[in-house]
């Protein structure tokens, strides 16, 4: 029983160093990334959704409350924007992006906008947040979830910071229920994506990760399940353009 047990608990610690490798190369990936394309971030979105993501964005924050909000990978504060002009400037946005390439680039976006007060600028990641338990209204992600390294852990830092009456909002690519939709979604993201962007952004080899997200991204029943998982309430999707977009809500 010895030997066992000490083969059993090399195994566990080799198991956990070589998911802790996994997850450090992850996180760099999708660093490394944005810090690639995040000049070209907003002009791919437009061109690989046919405009269809700002409307997509605009309808789901119509989920948020009033109160303050804090925008987890923000990219370039889309729904920071949205949330401003639904609901003024007396409710504060906390910008978070792990990607401070991104997060400069967002700030100034926001700024030609005229969008400056009660705005927050906060380099992190979504499974350490640096923030007060109960802090937030509403937490928003917008095509960011399936970026995350830990995406349960994620979700526990995201309940742990939002108010008792706290709201999520989480909008991402999914999985089409139509299987005809989901075949052709799969040959766009792999080849058409990768082409529209070395026409656009002249370099594909970021916009492939895209599709390999995508495909390992869980599926709208397993966030569902993940979300209930880490403690949240009333959690439900809506399927966008036959699931090939979807977008979740729950409550703390």
């Amino acid at each position: 029983m010895g030997i066992i047990g000490r083969l059993l608990g090399w195994l566990e610690q080799y198991l956990k160093m070589n998911k802790i490798r996994k997850d450090e190369n992850h996180t760099a990936r999708v660093d490394n990334l944005f810090s690639s394309i995040y000049r070209k971030y907003d002009l791919m979105n437009d061109v690989m959704s046919l405009g269809s993501h700002r409307l997509l964005k605009k309808q789901a924050m119509k989920n948020c409350q009033k109160g303050n909000l804090l925008d987890l990978a923000t990219g370039t504060g889309d729904l920071a924007i949205y949330f401003r002009r639904q609901f003024g400037s007396d409710n504060s946005i906390t910008l978070v992006e792990p990607n401070s390439e991104m997060l400069n680039y967002a700030k100034l976006r926001l700024a030609k906008k005229y969008i400056f007060d009660n705005i927050e600028y906060v380099t992190a990641y979504a499974e350490q947040l640096p923030f007060k338990d109960n802090t937030f209204d509403n937490v928003s992600i917008g095509f960011g979830l399936r970026n995350f390294t830990d995406k349960e852990q994620a979700l526990h830092e995201i309940k742990r910071v939002l108010k008792p009456t706290g709201k999520l909002i989480v909008i991402d690519f999914s999985h089409p229920t139509n299987f005809i939709i989901r075949f052709l979604n799969s040959l766009y993201l792999k080849y058409l994506v990768p082409l529209f962007a070395k026409i656009f952004a002249g370099d594909t080899g970021e916009y492939k990760y895209l599709a390999e997200s995508v495909a390992q991204h869980p599926s709208q029943s397993e966030i569902i399940e993940l979300m209930e998982k880490t403690g949240f309430k009333n959690c439900d999707y809506i399927n966008k353009l036959n699931g090939i977009i979807a977008v979740h809500t729950a409550e703390k």
